[in-house]
């Protein structure tokens, strides 16, 4: 009988374990985006570098707000895409500029690799970005 308890508690203790993992932050689509980035901005002819915050919008829309996104202040909407949950993509307007583009996430999470276009009124601009914790 000793035994068989024993064998129940370890059996509480997985379960336990399991349920617990199962509810964690992190396993937010979100989580792995959200912090502080310092972002080397590359715009046409000109670099930039910038802090730009990454927070949650919306989880139930995977949305994120990527808050002085391109160093001028702008707050753009950001939304996690359904085909592939380390890959960002923008379609947003931001102080009279169509932003169009995607970031993607390395897998240790601490950067995100972005290529986007900038319009207004009829004029384009290309940019990338790499965005570090």
């Amino acid at each position: 009988m000793n035994t068989l308890k024993k064998i129940k508690i370890l059996i509480l203790i997985g379960m336990l374990g399991i349920m617990i993992n199962c509810n964690r932050d992190e396993d937010s689509v979100l989580q792995k985006f959200l912090g502080e980035y310092t972002v080397n901005d590359s715009c046409g002819y000109t670099n930039t570098t910038y802090i730009m915050n990454i927070k949650e919008k919306n989880e139930n829309q995977n949305e994120l707000y990527l808050d002085n996104f391109g160093g001028y202040g702008a707050t753009i909407v950001a939304k996690v895409s359904s085909d592939n949950p380390d890959k960002l993509t923008i379609d947003s307007y931001a102080d009279n500029l169509h932003i169009v583009g995607e970031g993607t996430i390395n897998n240790e999470r601490t950067q995100i690799v972005f290529t986007y276009d900038t319009s207004n009124n009829g004029m384009s601009v290309h940019c990338s970005s790499i965005a570090k914790k």
